[in-house]
């Protein structure tokens, strides 16, 4: 029970603190003049993946301490991004149903789905090396500068300055600072205490990872529902696109740099083709009429709720 609690208040602590401390980073941000656009492809797409990101650093810090959470780490990423596809998607369009443009689509669902073979290619011979998490964070950092050179092009970047930030730099430097100091704990603790209970309970620690990928993956949920209550889904359904973009690339690729990763067998057979199969129906669900009904979203849910079903009683 003590470690069931630690993890949940790891999980608190990494929403508060990168809510905190991207909030902060963000006003500071305007205060210097950053363009919009710029705040946007960074702070927005990045921040609310900083749990994944924090979890998988952590867990690569406990491996290069000698206790091993590289399951808990893929289980991290694959459960965060296997939920925003299917759960997190599923709940925003029975709120309200979601469209996308054509040209979105094509472009960041493009990526979407080449982030996660990319992922994959570099987990099939059972351990990616800190060369091959600098591969997936180059493919990142050459996937932003895609978006702003196409944002140029089509004269999207806001050359006008932004409105600056009420408030003190002072008090959101110590707010940025903090908000990253508790992220950064917190994902310690939870990896810890996450390793603990999978082997109190006997289970993979990737299993005890998926669970918790869903829980870090609540920020991006936030954002969802909150656009989708707005009237404008398709922003929160681009936020949800862009973190399956940002977790395999960026946030497995940083933990990957500071300790090689193990993955697990079940991670191959079972977690990356439900993945893969999910993804897919939602990209097909979302061509065939460019956008997403409350009927395909039940249908979304569904997924998900056998998927947990499966890996829960048959894949521990």
């Amino acid at each position: 029970m003590s470690s069931i609690l630690l993890v949940l208040l790891g999980l608190v602590g990494l929403i508060v603190g990168s809510d905190v401390g991207v909030s902060a980073a963000h006003r500071l941000a305007r205060r210097l003049g950053i363009s919009p656009l710029i705040i946007g492809l960074t702070l927005a797409s990045i921040g609310t993946s900083l749990p994944e990101i924090a979890t998988n650093v952590a867990a690569a810090i406990s491996g290069a301490g000698g206790v091993d959470a590289s399951g808990l780490a893929v289980g991290n990423i694959i459960g965060s991004n296997l939920s925003q596809i299917t759960l997190l998607i599923g709940i925003t369009a029975l709120i309200s149903p979601l469209a996308v443009p054509a040209g979105t689509l094509r472009r960041d669902g493009g990526a979407m789905v080449a982030a996660m073979v990319a992922m994959f290619a570099v987990c099939l011979d059972g351990v990616v090396s800190s060369a091959e998490g600098w591969a997936l964070i180059a493919a990142y950092v050459v996937y932003v500068g895609w978006l702003m050179v196409i944002a140029r092009r089509t004269h999207a970047m806001d050359h006008s300055a932004e409105a600056p930030a009420d408030g003190s730099t002072w008090k959101d430097t110590a707010k940025a600072l903090g908000g990253i100091a508790v992220v950064a704990v917190s994902a310690d603790v939870m990896v810890t205490a996450g390793v603990t209970l999978a082997e109190g309970m006997g289970v993979d620690p990737s299993l005890v990872g998926l669970f918790v990928g869903l829980g870090t993956g609540i920020p991006e949920l936030v954002v969802a529902v909150r656009a989708s209550m707005q009237g404008v889904g398709e922003m929160g359904l681009g936020n949800l696109v862009g973190s399956n973009i940002t977790d395999p690339l960026l946030s497995f690729g940083a933990g990957a740099i500071v300790h090689p990763v193990t993955v697990p067998d079940v991670a191959l057979s079972f977690d990356f083709p439900w993945w893969f199969v999910a993804t897919a129906a939602a990209m097909l669900m979302l061509r065939a009429h460019r956008d997403l009904d409350r009927r395909e979203a039940v249908i979304l849910l569904l997924m998900f709720g056998l998927f947990s079903y499966q890996r829960l009683f048959f894949f521990r």
